[in-house]
């Protein structure tokens, strides 16, 4: 069954190195439009704790979490509290910070049967007065070995309201493809997907009895919201290159964060490093007319044992919306680039609607910051996606001493949509969103804020 790895991380890094973390987080909602934001001159701290990655480990959901390495931010302790998917709180940890180290935390008990309780879930760190430190959601799915027995995965997620569907974007090309190929004929999803793409079989389960609470039995075209996020890289990557009193040490994804840092106190190797990132989002219509739907019984293996479960196996006819969808789209893209010596850095960062021209286009060297955020408007009868891309670069020459070279960044992305239309049932609008810094916790805490302005637009 695949699974997402859990990586053990230096804690023997310089601290001047280390303090430059990534932060991986994400928030529903949206950014209301307002002008470039001004370069924070303040010093930047990092991210207090940052969940560098979710995982079934033994069985058992497991999160990765880096902690800061400034003594003075570190908490005396803290409490890792699993959601379902109607936010209700499933099991805890408690959890000794570890200054600049990971934890690697096991949350018994967490994934409490996600085919009842929702398979969009999340993880929440809390100081001991109960604030959040850190937010991952996750999304659960299932691997099925064959066609009677199945394993529950998790893979990070982002966030979005409850009756939004989470899939993947290979299986949502699948629908695609299977939704044109046949037209305005009738198939089994489930057993087209199993057919010819057998290792989507279980999320393509997750994803039609997610559809069965809400479509009637026979009736006009019914359409739902769906979302799908694609990151590059999809893993964190660490990178950390070394030589007596040369150091470059950083950390690349998932997706479009980044952070570089170069120091060199004598001559020596060159250092130099790029490191490239995206982070997809979308939202889309996807519509049918349910024609029947059967029962299948198979087994679930997961925390706590063997569960017997049946499952709805729809037939249906695609259909698509026979009105425009209102797409509105939030970007926010952040770097900042500090050089001593003779060294130079490098941030680069984009944000676009639908593949189109870049609305955000920024790029700045030496020492330099820019914060800038933008909105557009699409309308479509399926879908609609924006894309954050950044690149970053740090370089000191063999000849440089006494010189060094820092590069971080930061994003946020989301989409809200709303169909008013009088030829299908009453669809709410409906919001995704997604980000990551790794410019401190002061940033992390502007991009949520401006994240959650923007949805009270809606």
């Amino acid at each position: 069954m695949p699974q997402h790895s859990s990586r053990g991380l230096s804690g023997l890094v310089p601290s001047w190195l280390r303090s430059l973390t990534v932060s991986s987080f994400a928030l529903g909602g949206l950014l209301a439009a307002a002008p470039a934001h001004a370069a924070d001159p303040q010093e930047v701290r990092p991210n207090i704790a940052t969940v560098l990655d979710v995982a079934l480990v033994d069985g058992e959901l497991t999160a990765s979490i880096l902690w800061t390495d400034r003594q003075d931010d570190l908490p005396r302790s803290s409490k890792l509290v699993s959601y379902d998917g109607k936010d209700t709180a499933t099991a805890g940890v408690n959890v000794t910070p570890k200054l600049g180290e990971v934890s690697q935390v096991k949350v018994f008990g967490a994934l409490d049967k996600p085919w009842e309780t929702g398979w969009a879930q999340k993880l929440v760190l809390e100081d001991p007065q109960g604030q959040a430190l850190a937010t991952q959601p996750y999304d659960v799915n299932l691997d099925c070995a064959t066609e009677k027995e199945c394993s529950l995965t998790v893979s990070k997620g982002v966030t979005s309201e409850k009756d939004v569907v989470h899939v993947s974007s290979e299986l949502d090309a699948v629908v695609t493809e299977l939704d044109a190929r046949y037209g305005q004929g009738e198939y089994d999803l489930v057993k087209e997907v199993s057919k010819d793409f057998p290792h989507l079989r279980g999320e393509a389960m997750v994803y039609v009895q997610q559809w069965y609470w809400w479509y009637p039995i026979i009736g006009p075209c019914t359409c739902g919201w769906t979302t799908t996020t694609t990151r590059t890289p999809t893993t964190t990557q660490s990178i950390l290159v070394s030589s007596p009193g040369r150091s470059l040490y950083g950390w690349n994804g998932p997706g479009a964060k980044h952070t570089l840092s170069a120091n060199a106190i004598p001559t020596g190797p060159t250092l130099n490093r790029t490191v490239t990132g995206s982070s997809q989002l979308s939202l889309g219509l996807r519509c049918s007319r349910r024609i029947y739907f059967y029962w299948w019984d198979f087994v679930i293996h997961r925390p706590g044992g063997v569960f017997p479960v049946r499952f709805p196996f729809p037939v249906s006819i695609p259909c698509t919306s026979p009105c425009q969808a209102r797409f509105d789209h939030m970007g926010r893209v952040s770097g900042r680039t500090t050089i001593s010596g003779v060294a130079t850095a490098r941030e680069a960062g984009t944000w676009r609607v639908n593949g189109g021209v870049p609305s955000i286009n920024q790029l700045i060297t030496g020492n330099n910051a820019f914060d800038t955020d933008a909105i557009g408007v699409s309308f479509s009868n399926t879908s609609a996606y924006n894309t954050v891309s950044t690149s970053g670069q740090v370089t000191i020459p063999s000849t440089s001493s006494f010189a060094s070279a820092i590069t971080t960044n930061g994003y946020a992305q989301a989409i809200h949509g709303q169909l008013t239309c009088p030829q299908i049932p009453a669809l709410p609008g409906r919001t995704v969103s997604d980000y990551g810094t790794t410019q401190g916790t002061s940033h992390q805490l502007s991009l949520i804020w401006s994240i959650l302005d923007f949805a009270a637009g809606f």
